[in-house]
């Protein structure tokens, strides 16, 4: 069989499916099994063998089944198509990717319309030659079938254990332990709590009043910091606390790359009811969810119009979350709060046309602030010139810095020509070499953002003070919420606003103004 020598090529590794199960085999029997890194030796014992030029090594450490999942096999391809190499070097076909059709023609095209070889350890593909496509295609279906086949195994260790009343999900479920043989036993300090939601829920209060209580109380949260209504609903709903497991309740499948949820009729679920010690009572249960049913009220989207100018702008400063509007019959005016429970004993709310008339009067001294006479300005701009022209010149000196490095590399290849270099140390030189070309052109990238953005704010130190005043002279024309935030969101990112619960005057708050482009 022909086996081509002296190619430029990229190594590509990855993990399959089948090595992550062989991986937690190993460990079960207390054994360190890599498989990228017996890989990597292989396949470098392979290009020593052939006198290939390795020019990047690619490594995946996702397992992901489609190409779209998989940026590094992207990235390498993109890189295949520019003609960056004569081939990759992989351990198997199947590497490269066990998607659908569409991925295997991807993968196909790019190879075949840049001539570069696939070479693997038992045989080279070139795409370009006749019966290519075919065996190229028979290939791909055979891999895909394996995954479906691996995918199928997977799916029914999950379904048997189900049906044995073992606990498989990411993490054991609130209020419960789990044991090294995925049993559920109620845990001492969380059931109690469990409990506790849903008699509360039980008597007629709310998810916002659940929360409200244990926040009260000083409970931890599943997740995050703070106790969520959607957390509480969830748990309400969850038959695992009447001690039953239930599986498969939704369907997962891939669809142009992307995961897509469907719901499974109650009639395929898998149920193993009793399968550990109930929280709580199937009275209770019943009675929770009836209440909390009754609560239900469906959300209005159609015909829903925005009622806060200030929406996506006002800020708590303690929290960093979108103060919300409340109108009530007892004030003639909305007013904005934080409705974060850790917030409440330190924030109160203000007026909507008071905190309105207080951020139009801080922009208006902002633009008494930064009002730059006519000589200042031109000095301002010449300064940001002459940044400008030292990064353009610290650009051509690294471009020139490059080219010396792709000499140096040249130079390499001619040692490893010459067997003045060890392919070892042929590897170790060439990747220190390629690691400061990325690095150079990183770093030439980022002095060209810098430019681009000092570039931006000379125009914007030229435009800004006119934008802030068209704002100011505009706003209080206009009557629609709508109008008013978008005016608004035009200059500014963000307000943050404190009141602490002593400042007793209305209008006794602070603002920290974060505008879109800096002033």
């Amino acid at each position: 069989m022909y086996r081509p020598t002296n190619k430029d090529v990229f190594i590509y590794l990855r993990k399959s499916r089948k090595d992550i199960e062989e991986e937690k085999k190993a460990l079960e029997y207390g054994k360190n099994y890599d498989t990228l890194s017996k890989h990597r030796k292989e396949l470098l014992d392979l290009v020593k063998r052939e006198q290939h030029n390795v020019i990047d090594i690619f490594e995946e450490v996702v397992s992901g089944e489609f190409l779209s999942e998989r940026d590094v096999a992207q990235e390498m391809l993109r890189q295949v198509e520019d003609g960056a190499v004569e081939g990759v070097v992989v351990m198997d076909l199947d590497r490269l990717g066990r998607g659908d059709m569409i991925d295997a023609g991807t993968i196909f095209r790019s190879f075949k319309f840049s001539d570069t070889l696939i070479i693997t350890p038992n045989e080279v593909i070139d795409c370009n030659s006749e019966g290519a496509e075919l065996l190229f295609g028979v290939k791909s279906i055979i891999a895909r079938e394996e995954l479906r086949q691996i995918t199928k195994r997977m799916q029914g260790g999950r379904r048997r254990s189900a049906k044995d009343g073992k606990s498989i999900t990411r993490k054991p479920p609130f209020g419960y332990t789990r044991d090294e043989n995925l049993k559920l036993s109620p845990h001492p300090e969380q059931a109690p709590i469990v409990k506790k939601i849903f008699e509360l829920a039980a008597e007629g209060k709310g998810r916002k009043a659940v929360v409200n209580e244990l926040h009260k109380l000083g409970v931890e949260p599943p997740e995050g910091k703070v106790w969520e209504e959607s957390s509480i609903g969830y748990i309400i709903k969850n038959e695992v606390y009447l001690g039953h497991i239930i599986w498969g309740k939704q369907k997962y499948s891939k669809r142009n790359g992307k995961r897509v949820t469907k719901k499974v009729p109650p009639e395929l679920w898998i149920r193993h009811e009793n399968a550990h010690e109930a929280i709580v009572s199937q009275e209770l249960f019943d009675k929770a969810n009836l209440a909390v049913s009754r609560r239900y009220r469906a959300p209005v989207q159609e015909g829903l119009t925005l009622s806060n100018p200030l929406a996506g702008i006002l800020r708590c400063a303690l929290c960093e979350r979108n103060l919300r509007i409340s109108h009530t019959a007892d004030r003639p005016n909305p007013q904005l709060r934080c409705i974060n429970p850790n917030c409440q004993p330190y924030q109160k709310g203000v007026l909507l046309p008071i905190i309105e008339k207080r951020i139009i009067d801080s922009l208006a001294a902002l633009v008494e602030q930064v009002s730059l006479q006519q000589d200042e300005l031109a000095s301002s701009i010449q300064q940001e010139e002459s940044m400008i022209e030292r990064k353009q010149k610290q650009i051509a000196r690294l471009e020139k810095e490059i080219e010396e490095l792709h000499g140096m590399r040249e130079t390499a290849f001619e040692m490893l020509e010459k067997k003045v270099y060890t392919e070892e140390i042929f590897l170790q030189r060439h990747q220190s070499i390629g690691q400061k070309l990325k690095e150079t052109e990183a770093n030439i990238e980022q002095l060209k953002k810098e430019i681009e953005l000092e570039e931006a704010q000379l125009t914007h130190k030229e435009n800004i003070i006119p934008q802030i005043r068209k704002v100011i002279d505009t706003y209080w024309e206009l009557e629609s919420p709508i109008e008013k935030n978008h005016l608004l969101k035009s200059i500014l990112e963000k307000v943050y606003y404190t009141r602490k619960k002593e400042w007793t005057k209305k209008d006794q708050f602070e603002l920290e103004i974060v505008p879109r482009l800096p002033i």
